[in-house]
């Protein structure tokens, strides 16, 4: 299966169109893992259907009174502005409800930012403990299967996990069809599952784009 894929690969890689932007095309490998890898994990978990997730752990809702709700899971220790009232030691979920937009503007980059409104009379705030939340299970999984293979797979639609890497074949500097042919090879023996090669061609590329997938092909080494 891996000499095959390999070949494929490469194959793909030589069909590419020359072209003076060498990441105008691609070579992409979708990988898609079997699901007895992935027996264990815990289901995820959100707030509810009516909430849109902004980033890992952070949901936000819109109301019909106008305000916004936002869920924010593993607050703190040590991110608590100066104006709070006290310390504590554990983490915390946080659900924060307010008119003001302001007070979520940092969701998708600085979640714990929330705690800036901590005291104020227009937002109201639930804290509840993250020790045995059903979030922080699916959070340690990942986090551990991170320090295990230094990558997370995507979710997909249908429930599997997969990845996808590429490679510029026209390149040879940052990337080339052997590292993506060795990364691929190694996760089809790490985690099984199947893998399905096409070549895209990338809208508005110039000389200097990096190929998305390569710092993980790289961190793909170990396996």
């Amino acid at each position: 299966m891996n000499r095959s894929l390999t070949r494929n690969i490469l194959r793909a890689a030589r069909g590419a169109p020359e072209s003076e932007a060498p990441f105008t095309h691609l070579v992409e490998v979708e990988h898609v893992f079997s699901r007895e890898a992935f027996a264990d994990v815990p289901a995820p978990w959100s707030p509810g259907d009516d909430f849109a997730e902004v980033m890992g752990g952070v949901w936000l809702r819109s109301n019909g009174d106008g305000t916004q709700t936002a869920v924010v899971c593993g607050v703190g220790p040590q991110q608590l502005p100066a104006a709070d009232s006290g310390e504590w030691t554990d983490e915390e979920v946080w659900t924060v409800t307010t008119a003001d937009a302001d007070v979520f503007a940092w969701l998708d980059d600085k979640p714990h930012r929330v705690t800036w409104a901590l005291g104020r009379s227009d937002v109201t705030i639930e804290r509840e403990p993250y020790a045995g939340h059903p979030h922080e299970a699916a959070a340690d999984y990942w986090h551990r299967f991170y320090l295990r293979h230094w990558f997370t797979p995507e979710r997909r639609a249908d429930g599997d996990y997969g990845v996808t890497l590429a490679c510029a074949p026209n390149d040879s500097w940052y990337s080339g069809p052997w590292p993506l042919a060795d990364a691929s090879s190694r996760l089809l023996k790490s985690l099984g599952g199947r893998a399905s090669i096409r070549t895209v061609q990338v809208p508005g590329a110039s000389d200097r784009r990096v190929p998305h997938g390569v710092s993980l092909m790289q961190r793909l080494s170990h396996l």
